[in-house]
C-alpha cells in the first residue's frame, strides 16, 4: 500500500537495531523515547509476528517503562515507521515490551464495513523457547488474559499495554455499574478528566494522545491510547484491540494528558478527550483503524431531573454509540449517575420517571412510557426498572433491529414515601342486571395521611349468564403478574412465546399497569365457591383461603368458555399503591 510515511517491513527488522518512539506525557507535547530491537516473534495464534523491544531514556525514566496509555506509539527506525507499541509484562521490567507491525495494522484500513478477517480471540501468545532479557526469564506464555492469567503465578505474562478507559461524570456505584457491565471486556474504569474542547484545534499526528469514545458530553467515558498512523484522514492506534468487535462504530477525538501515574503493577496516563475528530471503524487484534472527518452513529440522550426537596434542576447531554450490545449498559449507567448526582443521597423515595426513545421499526416512530416508583432503601435503582426494561425489550428483540434516533428521560424524585394502601371496597347495591352499572367506592389509605374514596362506575355485560362475579381490585403491580398469561390466552392458539413481531412485543409490553394505577377487574367465579361478601375482604389469612381451592375445580375452571371481554377499568391515582380487594356480587338472570 502506497503511503506518504515510509515504512520498514518486518522482513527488514534485525536485533540490534536501534530507533525512537513516540508518546505524550503531559499536555499535548509529542516526547522521543529509544527503542533497541531485541528479536522478532512468531506468534501465530494472533495471526501475526511481534517484535521485542527494549525502550529507555529520559522520557521511559520519568514514566517507570511503557505505561498504559503508550498503547499505539509508533515505532521508527530511520525514519522508517515499523509498528507500535502493543503489549507489555506486568509485575516486570516495564522498559520490555512488544511492538505489533505497521504491516499488520495497515491492513485495517482495506476492510470495509462488511469485510470480516479470520482473527482469533486474543488469548495467549506461545514461544517455541524461553527467552532471558537483563536477567530475566520470559517463559513461554507471553500473553494471557482474564481467569488464565490468575492461574499463571510463576510465568512473566504480556498482556495488551492496556488502553486506560477513563471515565468523568461517573462515580462510585455508577462506575462500579459500568465496570460489571465490561467485565466480558477486561476494563476497569478509572477517574480521568472532563471533556477539554478547546479554541483552537489541537495537532492530530502520530504520537499524539487519542481518545475512543463509548459516551461523550456530561459523562465521559473513554479509552485513552496513541495515535500511530495518518494517511490524511485515515487513521490507526492503539497497536492492540479495544473491545475486540470488529466493525465498530465508536466516537474518535483527540485527548489530552494530564499526569502519568507510576505504578509497580504497570504505569499509567490519566487524560481528558478533546476535541471530537472523526469515527472508529475497526476494532481489531492489531489495532484500531478510523477516519477523520465522518462521525460515527451516535445516540443523543437528554436527562431530566427535578430534586423536589431541594428544588434543584439539573440536565444531563449526552451522546452514546450506536451499538446493541452496549447502549443499554451506557445509558442505564448514566441515568443512576445522574439521579445519584441530583439527589445526593442514597436511601428511601418516590420518583416519577417518563421517558422516550424514537428510533427506526418503532410503531410511530416512539416508545413512551411514565411510571411512579416507591423505594424504601434505594429509589435511584428502583426508579432505573422500566427504562431498562423497555431498552432491553428493543435491543433484544428476534424481530428487527432498532437504530435509535434519541432518548429523553425526565425524573422528578423527592423523599416523601408517596404511597397507599388499598384498604376497603363496598358497594352500593349487592345485586345487579346483565347491563346494568354497579357504583363502587374503593378507600385507599395514603401512608401517614387520612382516607381517600374513588367512586368507580363498573358496567355489567348484556351478555353475562353467570349468576355470581368477582369484583377485582387491584394495584397496578398485582394486576401485572397475570397480565402475559392473559392477554395471550385471548388470541386462539396463542402465547407468550410465539409473537410474531416487533410492533406484537411492543403493544403487549404497553398494556403493563402503572405502579400507581388502580385496576377494577369484572370476573366470573369459573367454579369458584360462593362465599359471603364478609370474606372476601383483603387480608392475608382470606387471599391463602382462596388459593387452597380445590385443584380439581380449578381446572374445570380454566376450561370455561367465556363468552365475553374481561371486563376492566384503569384508574391512575398519585400514590404507588399495594395490595388488592376482592368482592362477589350476584347476577339477576331473568327466565326467557
Amino acid at each position: 500500500m502506497a503511503t506518504e510515511q515510509e515504512i520498514m517491513g518486518l522482513a527488514e527488522i534485525e536485533s540490534g537495531m536501534e530507533g525512537v518512539g513516540k508518546t505524550v506525557l503531559r499536555g499535548t507535547e509529542i516526547e522521543e523515547f529509544e527503542v533497541e530491537i531485541i528479536s522478532t516473534l512468531d506468534s501465530s495464534d494472533l495471526n501475526q509476528d511481534l517484535i521485542l523491544v527494549k525502550t529507555s531514556g529520559d522520557v521511559i525514566e520519568r514514566t517507570g517503562g511503557i505505561a498504559a496509555g503508550m498503547s499505539g506509539s509508533p515505532i521508527y527506525i530511520e525514519d522508517k515507521l515499523v509498528g507500535a507499541i502493543g503489549y507489555g509484562w506486568q509485575m516486570a521490567d516495564h522498559k520490555i515490551g512488544l511492538v505489533t507491525p505497521i504491516e499488520s495494522m495497515l491492513d485495517l484500513l482495506e476492510l470495509g464495513i462488511d469485510d470480516e478477517l479470520d482473527i482469533k480471540e486474543e488469548k495467549e501468545i506461545a514461544l517455541s523457547t524461553p527467552l532471558e532479557i537483563d536477567d530475566q526469564k520470559y517463559e513461554q506464555v507471553l500473553f494471557t488474559t482474564g481467569e488464565e492469567q490468575k492461574d499463571k503465578t510463576n510465568t512473566l505474562v504480556a498482556t495488551p499495554v492496556n488502553t486506560p478507559l477513563l471515565v468523568s461524570g461517573l462515580t462510585g456505584r455508577a462506575k462500579d455499574r459500568l465496570a460489571e457491565g465490561l467485565d466480558d471486556y477486561d476494563l476497569m474504569p478509572v477517574v480521568g478528566g472532563s471533556l477539554m474542547e478547546h479554541e483552537e484545534e489541537l495537532s492530530f499526528e502520530p504520537g499524539s494522545a487519542m481518545a475512543v469514545q463509548l459516551i461523550r458530553g456530561d459523562i465521559n467515558v473513554s479509552a485513552i491510547g496513541t495515535l500511530t498512523y495518518r494517511d490524511q484522514d485515515r487513521i490507526l492506534g492503539l497497536g492492540h484491540s479495544f473491545l475486540g468487535k470488529g466493525n465498530a462504530n465508536y466516537l474518535l477525538s483527540s485527548a489530552y494528558i494530564h499526569q502519568m501515574i507510576t505504578s509497580i503493577e504497570m504505569p499509567f496516563k490519566i487524560g481528558s478527550p478533546a476535541d471530537l475528530k472523526g469515527v472508529i471503524t475497526q476494532d481489531r487484534t492489531a489495532g484500531v483503524a478510523g477516519k477523520l472527518g465522518d462521525y460515527p452513529n451516535i445516540v443523543p440522550v437528554k436527562i431530566n431531573l427535578l430534586d423536589q426537596d431541594l428544588n434543584r434542576e439539573v440536565t444531563y447531554d449526552l451522546q452514546i454509540v450506536q451499538d446493541e450490545n452496549l447502549i443499554e449498559q451506557l445509558a442505564a449507567t448514566a441515568l443512576l449517575q445522574a439521579i445519584d448526582s441530583t439527589i445526593d443521597r442514597q436511601g428511601a423515595g418516590t420518583a416519577r420517571v417518563s421517558w422516550e426513545v424514537v428510533g427506526s421499526k418503532l410503531p410511530d416512530r416512539v416508545l413512551e412510557s411514565t411510571n411512579l416508583y416507591y423505594s424504601d432503601s434505594d429509589i435511584a435503582v428502583n426508579a432505573l426498572t422500566d427504562f431498562i426494561q423497555g431498552l432491553s425489550l428493543l435491543v433484544s428483540n428476534p424481530f428487527e433491529q432498532v437504530n435509535f434516533a434519541n432518548i429523553e428521560v425526565d425524573v422528578e424524585v423527592q423523599e416523601a414515601p408517596q404511597i397507599a394502601l388499598l384498604e376497603e371496597i363496598s358497594l352500593k347495591q349487592e345485586q345487579a342486571r346483565p347491563g346494568e352499572k354497579v357504583d363502587l367506592k374503593v378507600k385507599l389509605r395514603p401512608y401517614r395521611q387520612e382516607v381517600i374514596e374513588k367512586e368507580i362506575e363498573l358496567k355489567i355485560p348484556e351478555d353475562i349468564t353467570e349468576e355470581k362475579l368477582l369484583i377485582n381490585v387491584l394495584s397496578g403491580q398485582e394486576a401485572n403478574f397475570n397480565l402475559f398469561y392473559t392477554e395471550s390466552e385471548k388470541t386462539e392458539g396463542s402465547t407468550a412465546n410465539n409473537i410474531k413481531s416487533l410492533e406484537e412485543l411492543i403493544e403487549i409490553y404497553q398494556l403493563q399497569n402503572k405502579n400507581n394505577s388502580l385496576v377494577i377487574e369484572l370476573q366470573p367465579l369459573l367454579g369458584y365457591p360462593s362465599v359471603s361478601d364478609d370474606e372476601f375482604d383483603s387480608t392475608k389469612e382470606e387471599k391463602d383461603d382462596l388459593e387452597e381451592i380445590d385443584s380439581t375445580e380449578q381446572e374445570v375452571a380454566q376450561e370455561v368458555e367465556v363468552a365475553y371481554d374481561l371486563v376492566e377499568e384503569v384508574i391512575e391515582t398519585d400514590y404507588v399503591l399495594t395490595g388488592s380487594l376482592v368482592k362477589e356480587i350476584e347476577i339477576i338472570i331473568e327466565d326467557e
